[in-house]
Parts: C-alpha cells; sequence; structure tokens
C-alpha cells in the first residue's frame, strides 16, 4: 500500500497542475480573438490529439491500477465513466497513426458524456463527506457492494479519483475544442 499512496499523490499532483492548464486554455478558448493571435493556443490545436492521448492514457493505466494493484472495486459510477475513457486511448492512437484530427468531435462528445457523470459521481461524494448522518456513504449504489459514495481519498482536501477522471475529460474537452476551432479558423 506504500506505492498506492505514492501513485495516489502523483495522480492527484497531476489533476491539479491538469485544472490550472484547463483554467487557462477555458479563458483563451472563450476569448475568440486571441484564437488567431495565441502561439500557446495554436501549439496546443497542433499537438491536441497527442496531448488527449496522454491524458486518456494515464486515466486509463491510473483507473486500471486502483481497481487491479491497490484492489479498489470500482462501483457503477466509475464503471460508466471507464466506459467513454478508455475508448478514447483507441481512437486517439488510431488518429494520430492515421494523421486524422476529424475525431475531435467524436472525442468532444465521449468526453461531454463521461464529464456529466464524473460531476454526478463527485457530488456524490462530496454529499456523503458533507452529510454523513443524513447520506451513508457505505450503502452499495449496485450489486458488486461497492457505494458510488465512498471514496479511498480525499487528496489536497478535495481530489477523488472522480475528481481525477472530471479534470481528463475537461482537458479532452478543451483539447477538442481548439482542434475544432483551428480547423473551422482555416477554412474561414
Amino acid at each position: 500500500m506504500e506505492y498506492t499512496q505514492t501513485i495516489v499523490s502523483a495522480l492527484s499532483a497531476l489533476t491539479v497542475i491538469g485544472q490550472a492548464i484547463a483554467m487557462v486554455l477555458a479563458v483563451m478558448l472563450m476569448r475568440r480573438s486571441v484564437l488567431s493571435s495565441s502561439s500557446l493556443l495554436q501549439w496546443v490545436s497542433k499537438h491536441g490529439m497527442t496531448l488527449m492521448l496522454i491524458t486518456a492514457s494515464i486515466a486509463t493505466v491510473g483507473s486500471l491500477y486502483f481497481s487491479e494493484v491497490a484492489g479498489w472495486t470500482p462501483c457503477r459510477l466509475c464503471w460508466f465513466q471507464r466506459i467513454f475513457m478508455y475508448p478514447q486511448v483507441v481512437l486517439l492512437a488510431l488518429a494520430l497513426w492515421k494523421k486524422d484530427k476529424g475525431i475531435a468531435p467524436y472525442i468532444l462528445v465521449l468526453s461531454i458524456i463521461g464529464l456529466l457523470i464524473a460531476t454526478l459521481h463527485y457530488g456524490e461524494q462530496v454529499s456523503a463527506a458533507l452529510f454523513p448522518t443524513e447520506i451513508d456513504p457505505n450503502v452499495p449504489c449496485d450489486t458488486s457492494g461497492t457505494s458510488c459514495r465512498s471514496t479511498p481519498f480525499f487528496h489536497f482536501g478535495y481530489i477523488t479519483i472522480p475528481m481525477m477522471a472530471w479534470t481528463v475529460f475537461l482537458l479532452n474537452i478543451l483539447g477538442s475544442l481548439a482542434i475544432i476551432r483551428s480547423k473551422n479558423n482555416l477554412v474561414q
């Protein structure tokens, strides 16, 4: 379990870094005038598929570590998040190999759905943490006996597995939007 704590700390640090990057990208994407002049945004749109593949791969390996090595049984909502994360690795790898940025809208849709599920899941965990007498975090949400409300950690006071997934989905949404906007600007 010593290694598990190290992995949790490393993934939590990457989550905070990812959230900081996401804030910068979100602001840049919202400012339409910055899009054409921002070298950072141009760089992200050029390398977006590689960046999204890296984030989705880290999330996939991390979730597999938690379930297969650390022995944490995924709850129902964790499985739904995995359903929308795991295919991104394969799709992005194939798109990179074929040099096809047309994958961006599909990654966008998968990530939006995954982000919504991660938001719901994180809300369940925070509600159980804030109101433990009203909401039992140990009541299973499915037949596996695992509760969607329980969490093995709250790193840095707010990071849980769904927050990690939420951050990756957000980064892939922003990466997809950067690619899509870049393509739209080239057409106009």
